[in-house]
């Protein structure tokens, strides 16, 4: 649902796209396009958090590609690591230790319920949420990492980690027709809460993997973040919300038709000061409770707002996951 406007964003740099594309639905070419943005994305390494594989290096050490370090040789050392040269020169039978280069698959959890086809400025939250996985699907294309996904509406769809081309682009023809008939073909009663999803994704996800969830996050209730909270002892999970600006903050305007852009009309009488003080403080709450959920098990928290470009929303994407 969107607020009646007539502004209308152009496509990505160099790609004309048909009317509507890039703003209330992305089309395939539009995701394809974005393949040529990856460079951008800089992934710090960074070192696992949890026992299992992780970010490609692991802190554990063992017979690897990479030298890490020399150190005293210790019963039960494989005798074909011993350094010569530091022993001849300390006098110390010392032995070589490797970092473990391992897998990391990335698993994308894309939420597209009925509340992320909704904007008011900028494009649509499912738009937004496309766009992001794309970028994270060429990036770990790239880095010769499996990517899959799961994409969640009154149904669900499932793609198995994969580095096949041809998978990824069964993916994001998937999300790129969610993104277009989604929001007619959800059934609200039919949905699966967001309890049911992660915990299915808790199932799924494997062991050393990284998992994105893309969502706005709303219903997310303690008992659904408890299983992010699970999933993050074997995995690396990290948030990316996207919210609308009138979510946060309802204009004093009186009253707003909101429509689906069919047949479905809303009017909202935005007049009364005391309706839209409680809606904001709802709203900060809400808010208050994903950021100190992420805080609390030191999980990143990228936020995106539908008023951001694309270029915005690449650099927002970038900086969090340094």
């Amino acid at each position: 649902m969107a607020m009646q406007s007539g502004a209308r964003q152009t496509g990505q740099a160099g790609y004309i796209g048909q009317q509507g594309d890039g703003i209330v639905f992305s089309s395939l070419q539009s995701l394809l396009h974005l393949q040529g943005q990856v460079r951008t994305l800089v992934l710090a390494k960074r070192h696992i958090r949890a026992r299992h594989a992780g970010l490609h290096r692991s802190v554990h050490k063992g017979r690897g590609m990479d030298f890490a370090e020399s150190r005293m040789y210790q019963p039960g050392d494989d005798i074909r690591t011993i350094d010569w040269r530091v022993t001849a020169r300390s006098g110390r039978v010392h032995t070589k230790v490797f970092e473990e280069e391992r897998e990391k698959p990335v698993l994308l959890w894309m939420d597209l319920r009925p509340s992320m086809f909704f904007a008011t400025r900028g494009r649509f939250k499912s738009v937004v949420a496309a766009e992001i996985a794309a970028l994270l699907l060429w990036k770990t294309l790239e880095d010769g990492d499996r990517i899959g996904g799961i994409l969640q509406n009154s149904s669900h769809i499932e793609l198995k980690p994969s580095r096949s081309r041809s998978a990824a682009l069964h993916l994001l023809r998937e999300l790129s027709e969610m993104t277009r008939h989604g929001a007619t073909a959800i059934n609200p009663a039919r949905g699966e809460d967001l309890q049911s999803s992660w915990t299915r994704l808790r199932r799924v996800a494997q062991a050393g993997s990284q998992v994105f969830v893309v969502s706005d996050f709303r219903q997310a209730t303690p008992t659904a973040l408890r299983q992010l909270a699970m999933i993050s002892r074997h995995s690396q999970v990290t948030l990316v919300v996207i919210h609308d600006p009138f979510e946060d903050n309802l204009p004093s305007q009186g009253n707003v038709r909101l429509t689906d852009g069919g047949k479905r009309k809303l009017w909202v009488n935005l007049g009364l000061s005391l309706w839209r003080n409680r809606y904001h403080e709802r709203a900060q709450q809400s808010r208050k409770v994903l950021q100190d959920f992420s805080r609390s098990y030191r999980l990143p928290l990228i936020e995106l707002s539908t008023a951001d470009t694309s270029n915005a929303c690449l650099l927002k994407l970038s900086r969090g996951l340094r």
